[in-house]
């Protein structure tokens, strides 16, 4: 697992969230640090002695150094907003490395609760054609977590109506997946009737998990709203669905 810090209180929370699950999966850590010289971080590992973290330097090329080492890790963690981008939106780091990125990213932001894993709730927002590699992500955190495990499926009112064949279509084939590859987890299902990014603001969870989506800029509709707008982190699956998972779908 690596995880990109510098001196921002959101890459502070992404570092936390970054070694609490590093812990409980048992598996080292690597920081790559914006500035080197910066202690805040040890804070954290005080609270995990039985945690490794290894320290590199971000360099002057963070969005390269991160992505490099996405080929060798599960999982990629940054905070939502950095140093040098405090108001709206997202942080100037986090798309770039999102659309290069060769493994799945979390981006930590939302509310408290959430952030320290307070909920025992995972997401999993279906209905595209990443479905499968967003319910493995979802499936492997509930298994690390031991939550619970929610399916989400949100369209616009405006298209309500014609939308449920779709959502009640999608649902059947993630809960038929979820009997093979997890039958040990009975997700419960919601149907949200509204814009993405209300559904997403109001959700109670400790992680939602989205796919990538978008064939232009490389993010989704779903996506982007998470990113935005979520009340909690957001693991973006990298999509790379198994051809075993292709034929289940």
């Amino acid at each position: 697992m690596t995880v990109g810090v510098d001196t921002s209180e959101s890459a502070y929370h992404a570092f936390e969230w970054a070694a609490r699950h590093a812990w409980a999966l048992r598996t080292d850590l690597q920081v790559y640090l914006a500035d080197p010289a910066d202690t805040t971080v040890h804070r954290v590992l005080d609270r995990l002695p039985m945690l490794t973290a290894h320290f590199r330097s971000g360099g002057d090329d963070p969005v390269a150094a991160l992505v490099g080492a996405s080929d060798s890790s599960a999982t990629l963690v940054l905070g939502c907003k950095g140093e040098q981008h405090r108001g709206l939106g997202l942080g100037s780091l986090v798309l770039p490395v999102l659309r290069r990125a060769r493994c799945g990213v979390v981006v930590v932001r939302g509310r408290p609760p959430a952030i320290r894993g307070e909920h025992g709730r995972v997401t999993a927002a279906v209905g595209g054609c990443e479905d499968p590699v967003v319910l493995r992500r979802a499936v492997e955190l509930c298994r690390t977590r031991r939550a619970s495990l929610h399916l989400l499926h949100v369209h616009p009112p405006a298209r309500c109506a014609a939308s449920v064949p779709r959502a009640e279509a999608a649902l059947r084939q993630a809960v038929s997946f979820l009997r093979t590859t997890a039958p040990e987890l009975t997700p419960e299902v919601v149907v949200e009737c509204r814009h993405p990014h209300e559904a997403l603001a109001a959700l109670e969870s400790d992680v939602v998990v989205v796919g990538r989506g978008g064939r232009h800029d490389g993010v989704g509709v779903i996506t982007r709203a998470a990113l935005h707008h979520a009340s909690c982190p957001v693991l973006v699956a990298r999509p790379d669905p198994r051809p075993d998972d292709r034929a289940a779908f």
